[in-house]
């Protein structure tokens, strides 16, 4: 059923898409292919904090990455776990769990008594609701593309346990692929192009 708004409302309607690019990529050229490279990893400029309530607004500015992200609070036991698209659900959190398990929080009480961790636990308890987002993460989990539904999944998966706390964040990650030819005598130059693709990372800490 054709619509019956007028054309320039139409156009209006066109111009206002949010999210919309500006450019769109070039098509891959006949006899090319695409190699994608890994994933930028953290920011050198990001280096490992505990708070960013001690660094001023110009601090913050100089840690954000070339998409502007400011990474998020980070100590230097952080544990960072790239999710791929096919990668086991149960592998994952298996691997979180040994990294939650090295954390310093439980370590301190690893060696202790019975009645001394049921204190602490119960210390944790009570200060959870303390637990804020410019705590550090004691595991991040990183996701972008398919994976990203697999990474919700985990966060669903981990809320469940009251002592972690679980928190998510969006991001845009910059991609560099490289786009070379399939027969060197084609005559195809090779190219390097830069596309934006979406994340989610997945913060899981003790909340103590």
């Amino acid at each position: 059923m054709a619509s019956n708004a007028p054309p320039q409302n139409r156009r209006a309607q066109q111009q206002t898409i949010p999210n919309k690019p500006e450019t769109k990529l070039p098509p891959i050229p006949h006899g090319s292919r695409v190699r994608k490279r890994p994933l930028p990893g953290p920011s050198p400029l990001a280096r490992p904090r505990t708070t960013t309530s001690s660094l001023s607004p110009d601090a913050l500015i100089a840690t954000a990455d070339s998409n502007g992200y400011i990474p998020p609070p980070r100590a230097a036991h952080t544990a960072v776990i790239k999710i791929s698209s096919g990668a086991s659900f149960m592998s994952i959190v298996r691997r979180a769990r040994k990294a939650l398990d090295k954390a310093p929080s439980v370590q301190a009480t690893g060696r202790q008594s019975l009645a001394a961790r049921v204190a602490a636990l119960s210390k944790a308890k009570t200060t959870a609701a303390a637990a804020n987002e410019t705590a550090p993460d004691d595991v991040l989990l990183v996701a972008t593309g398919r994976a990203i539904g697999m990474a919700v999944d985990l966060a669903g998966f981990f809320s469940r346990e009251k002592d972690l706390a679980v928190l998510m964040r969006t991001r845009t990650l910059s991609a560099v692929d490289d786009v070379v030819a399939i027969d060197e005598d084609a005559g195809v130059e090779d190219e390097v192009r830069v596309r934006n693709v979406n994340c989610l990372e997945v913060g899981l800490r003790w909340a103590s």
